[in-house]
C-alpha cells in the first residue's frame, strides 16, 4: 500500500495522462490499433526510468482499447479489433442520432471493465496465472471454434451465411508460412502472399473501405442526401450511468468473459468483446433489439475487452506469457529495462510493479474524466458530411494498412477485401463472422494441430480433445451455441415467410445453381489438397467440406429472396468508382500525400456535380491542400511514419 501515493506524484500523473491521450488518438484511427501504439512507443521509453515508461506504455494500451470504440460507434469503422462488437448496437444507436448517449455508455463500461480487470490483476493474479496454465492446445482449439460459432448467433444476416463468412475468414488465414511446420502454403508463386494477409489490412479492408465505400453510395441516392446530417439527441451523463448500475448483469457478464479470456495466451479483446456480447444476448428476455441499438450490447463489448487488458497482464506479470499481442510488445517494454517477469518481479523490483499496477487503476478512473469530457468534440465528428468523410475515412485506411508492415501490398489487401465486402454486404453477408474467422483460423489450427502431437505422445487423439472439465464444458456450449442459433435462425424464417413476397421462380433457380457450384467447388478444392502433407492440409480440408456443407444448406432454403439486396452498382456509381480505385492503387506511382489530395478533390467534386451542396472549387482546393499538410505534419513531421512519396 505504500507504493499508492507514488501514482499522485506529478511527473507520473503527466505520463499517464500523456499515455491516456495518445491511446484515444491511436484508438480512434482506424487501423492504427494497440499494439502498434504500444510498439511506436517503446522507443521514447528508453531514456525514462522503468516505473514511468512502464506507465506511459500502460496508458497507451488503456486508452487505446477505449479509443477504438468511438469510430466504432460514430463510422461503423472499429478504431481497434477488440471494438468490432461494438459496431453491432453501437452504429445503429448513432444513425438514431444516439451517437453520444452510446458514447457515454462507452466510457461509463469501458471504466468499470477496466476497473474489474485491474482489481483482478492486483489482488488475484497467482491465482488465475495458475487457472491460465490449465488451457493447452484442445482448449485454446474449442475456444476458438466456440469463438466462431458465436459469431454466427449474434450478427446481421442468416446463421448459414455467417457460419459461410466464418469460414471464408479462415481459408484467409491460411495463406503464407504455416505456424507449425514453417512451410509457406497458398502462396500460389507470388513472394507477397508468402507473409500472408495482416490483420490490420484485412480488418480496415472488411470494415472502413466498404464503408467508406457505401457513403461514397449516398451521392448518387438523393433521398439519402441528409443521412449524414442527424440531429445528435441529447443525453445525460446521470441516465448512462443508470442505464450501466441499475442493470449490472451485463457490465459484470462483460468484465467476467473479458477478464477471464484476456488470461488465456493469444486470445485477446477480439475474443473477449464477441463472446461477452453473444453471452448477454444469450441471457436477454429480449433478443429482437440486439444489432439495433441495444445498449446493453454496447455495455457488454466495452466491459469485456477493457477487462481483458488487466486480464492479458497476469499471466505475463506472473508467468511471463502474454495474454494478447499487446501485451508480447509490452514483454518487450519489460526487457529492455531489465525487467524479467515472473515471481520474483513482485519480490526483486516490487517498487516497479506495484506502482505500475496501481496506475493501471488510476488510469482507468482518470479515462473516465477524459473520456466524458472529450464526448462532446466526439460527436461533432458525425456531423462532417460524407462526402468529406469518405475521402478521410480512405485516407487513414491506406495509413493503417501501410503502417504496420511498410507494405504496399497490404494497401491493396485492404483495398480488393473491401471492394469484394461491399459486394458481399449485398447479398447480406456481415464482416464480423469473416473478421473473426480470420483472426481465430491460425488459433484453431494451431490448437489442433499441437493437439493431436501432443494427444498422439499421451495415448490418443481423440481422448485429448474431448476429455477433461474444461474440454466436455467447451464443447457443450459449442454445441448449445449451434442449437440456439438454428433454432433462433428457424422461428425467425418463419416469422418472415408472412409477409416475404414470393421470389421470380427463375431467380430461385439461379441462386440455387451458384450455391451447388461453391458446395461442388469446395470439394474439389478438398480432392486437390490431398497431395499436400497431413499438417498443412487437414484444417484447409475441414473448413472446406463445411463450407460445402453449408452452401447445400442455403441451396435447399425455399422462397429466401434476395433479389433486392443483389442491386450491385447503380449505373451513376461506375463513373466515379473506375478512378477511385485506380487512384487507390497509384499509391507507388504518385505516393501517398497526392493519392489523399486527390481522393480529398474526386469524392467532393463529384458530391458538388451532383448538387448536393453550393460549394466553389476554390475553396475545395484549399480544403484539399491543408487536409494534406496536416497528414503531412502529422505523419511525416510529428510522428516519422515512412510513407511513400513520389521519387
Amino acid at each position: 500500500m505504500a507504493f499508492i501515493g507514488e501514482i499522485f506524484e506529478l511527473h507520473h500523473l503527466l505520463f499517464l495522462t500523456a499515455g491516456l491521450l495518445t491511446g484515444i488518438i491511436v484508438g480512434a484511427l482506424p487501423g492504427l490499433t494497440p499494439t502498434m501504439g504500444v510498439a511506436l512507443t517503446i522507443p521514447f521509453t528508453f531514456t525514462l526510468g522503468p516505473t514511468e515508461g512502464l506507465i506511459l506504455l500502460g496508458g497507451i494500451y488503456c486508452g487505446s482499447v477505449f479509443g477504438g470504440s468511438i469510430p466504432a460507434i460514430l463510422f461503423n469503422v472499429p478504431g481497434a479489433p477488440a471494438s468490432v462488437a461494438t459496431t453491432f448496437d453501437g452504429y445503429p444507436m448513432a444513425q438514431k442520432g444516439q451517437g453520444r448517449r452510446a458514447l457515454e455508455l462507452t466510457t461509463i463500461a469501458s471504466v468499470i471493465g477496466g476497473l474489474i480487470g485491474m482489481f483482478m490483476l492486483v489482488f488475484f493474479a497467482p491465482v488465475f496465472a495458475d487457472i491460465s496454465l490449465q488451457f493447452g492446445p484442445a482448449q485454446t482449439f474449442w475456444i476458438a471454434v466456440f469463438g466462431i460459432t458465436a459469431i454466427a448467433a449474434i450478427s446481421d444476416g442468416t446463421v448459414g451465411k455467417n457460419l459461410i463468412g466464418g469460414c471464408i475468414g479462415v481459408c484467409l488465414s491460411f495463406v503464407g508460412i504455416h505456424t507449425v511446420t514453417g512451410m509457406p502454403r497458398f502462396t500460389f508463386g507470388i513472394d507477397s502472399f508468402v507473409g500472408g494477409f495482416h490483420i490490420v489490412a484485412v480488418l480496415i479492408g472488411l470494415f472502413a473501405i466498404p464503408q467508406a465505400i457505401r457513403l461514397i453510395e449516398m451521392l448518387t441516392v438523393p433521398e439519402k442526401r441528409q443521412a449524414t446530417n442527424l440531429k445528435m439527441k441529447r443525453s445525460t451523463i446521470k441516465q448512462s450511468f443508470k442505464d450501466v448500475l441499475l442493470r449490472p448483469k451485463s457490465v459484470l457478464i462483460g468484465s467476467g468473459v473479458g477478464s477471464f479470456i484476456g488470461m488465456i495466451p493469444g486470445a485477446g479483446g477480439n475474443i473477449a468483446s464477441i463472446l461477452a456480447y453473444n453471452e448477454v444476448k444469450r441471457f436477454s428476455k429480449d433478443k429482437t433489439g440486439f444489432g439495433k441499438g441495444e445498449k446493453h450490447g454496447i455495455i457488454a463489448s466495452e466491459s469485456a475487452n477493457n477487462a481483458m487488458v488487466g486480464g492479458s497482464l497476469i499471466p505475463l506479470l506472473t508467468l511471463g506469457i502474454p495474454g494478447s499481442p499487446t501485451a508480447a510488445i509490452f514483454l518487450g517494454g519489460l526487457l529492455i529495462h531489465g525487467i524479467w517477469p515472473g515471481r520474483n518481479l513482485f519480490v526483486e523490483h516490487a517498487d516497479v510493479a506495484y506502482t505500475f499496477l496501481f496506475s493501471m487503476v488510476a488510469a482507468q478512473v482518470l479515462l473516465l474524466f477524459l473520456g466524458l469530457a472529450l464526448i462532446r468534440y466526439m460527436t461533432k465528428l458525425a456531423m462532417i458530411p460524407s462526402f468529406f468523410m469518405a475521402p478521410v475515412i480512405l485516407s487513414f485506411s491506406i495509413i493503417g494498412a501501410y503502417t504496420t508492415q511498410n507494405s504496399v501490398f497490404d494497401v491493396y489487401t485492404a483495398v480488393v477485401i473491401g471492394v469484394a465486402m461491399f459486394l458481399l454486404q449485398k447479398f447480406n453477408f456481415s464482416a464480423a463472422p469473416i473478421a473473426l474467422g480470420f483472426i481465430l483460423g491460425s488459433i484453431a489450427e494451431e490448437g489442433l494441430l499441437t493437439g493431436i502431437q501432443v494427444g498422439i505422445a499421451e495415448g490418443g487423439a481423440w481422448r485429448y480433445f474431448f476429455t477433461g472439465g474444461w474440454n466436455l464444458a467447451l464443447v457443450l456450449i459449442i454445441a448449445g451455441t449451434i442449437i440456439t442459433a438454428i433454432y433462433q435462425g428457424i422461428r425467425s424464417y418463419r416469422q418472415k415467410a408472412i409477409h416475404r413476397e414470393t421470389t421470380d421462380a427463375n431467380f430461385r433457380i439461379g441462386n440455387r445453381i451458384l450455391w451447388l457450384m461453391g458446395a461442388l467447388f469446395s470439394l474439389f478444392l478438398v480432392f486437390l489438397l490431398n497431395g499436400l502433407q497431413f499438417e498443412l492440409r487437414i484444417m484447409p480440408q475441414m473448413t472446406l467440406i463445411t463450407l460445402a456443407l453449408l452452401a447445400i444448406v442455403e441451396m435447399l432454403q425455399r422462397n429466401k429472396s434476395e433479389l433486392q439486396e443483389q442491386i450491385i452498382f447503380s449505373k451513376k456509381l461506375l463513373p466515379l468508382m473506375v478512378p477511385l480505385l485506380l487512384l487507390l492503387f497509384s499509391m507507388e506511382l504518385i505516393g501517398f500525400y497526392l493519392q489523399a489530395m486527390f481522393l480529398m478533390l474526386l469524392i467532393p467534386g463529384y458530391a458538388m456535380k451532383k448538387k448536393w451542396r453550393a460549394f466553389s472549387y476554390k475553396r475545395l482546393l484549399g480544403i484539399a491542400v491543408i487536409f494534406t499538410a496536416l497528414l503531412y505534419l502529422v505523419f511525416s513531421l510529428l510522428f516519422q511514419v515512412p510513407l511513400p512519396i513520389i521519387s
